[in-house]
Formats: C-alpha cells, structure tokens, sequence
C-alpha cells in the first residue's frame, strides 16, 4: 500500500509540473488592427482550433471586427443598408473606440473567412480582408 501510494504521489508531481494534456496552449494568436477603413491582421493564417483575435482600433473613428466563414470573396458579400450580410458568423467584437481594444476567441474550423467592420458604411469603404484557417 505504501508503494502505492508513493507512486501515486509522483504521478501527481509530474502532473503538477507538465499541466494537463493539451494545456501547452494550442491556441493561435492574431493580432488585429483596425483603422479607416482597413482591417489588418498578422498572421493572415491559422490553425483550425482556438484563436484568439487580439483587436486594436488604431482609427479615429469606432470599428468592429466580425469573422465570417465564407467561400465568398472578401469584396463579394451581399450588401443590404450599407451593411455586409453575414452569413456564416463566427463571431462579433465591438463597437471598439479609438484607441480602445478587445479580444475575441474563437474556435475555427479549416476554411476561408472573412474578417471585416460592418459598421454602417465602413464594408462598402474597404474595410474587409480575406484570412484562412488550415
């Protein structure tokens, strides 16, 4: 029983110092920057799985980030009242003020997105890119 129990204390150490399987942080970071009328991520890539968008607003004015799952070309998406339709939505962050940031985590599947502000007006002026997730 004692050898039991020391060999259970030292799964437990070990445990203690690797972390649970899959805690090495699996995660992808992407960091976004938002100003008229650009969005610009870095990397422009990503793994399928978790990713965190970190989401600056650079611009003078307020943005938002939406990210849409979409075969659609970034500048191809149906417009309706100055606003790009999203179907496929994965996920919404803001209105973010200037100079204000946000972070948005997410968990993506392989494909094409879309990252844009769909603040009235500021789709149709540009301010969209295309982003993919392998």
């Amino acid at each position: 029983m004692r050898s039991f129990a020391l060999v259970l204390s030292a799964l437990a150490a070990v445990l203690v110092v690797v972390g649970p399987v899959g805690a090495s942080g699996t995660k992808t970071l992407v960091t976004v920057r938002l100003k008229e009328f650009k969005v610009l991520p870095s990397p422009l890539t990503a793994k399928r799985g978790a990713v965190a968008f970190a989401v600056k607003n650079v611009g003078k004015v307020d943005h938002e980030l939406v990210v849409l799952k979409t075969n659609v070309a970034p500048s191809k998406l149906p417009v309706k009242k100055g606003k790009a339709a999203e179907p496929g939505r994965v996920g919404r962050v803001g209105p973010i003020k200037p100079g204000a940031s946000r972070t948005l985590t997410l968990t993506l599947r392989a494909g094409k997105y879309v990252l844009l502000c769909n603040l009235p007006g500021h789709y149709l002026a540009g301010q969209r890119i295309g982003f993919r997730v392998t």
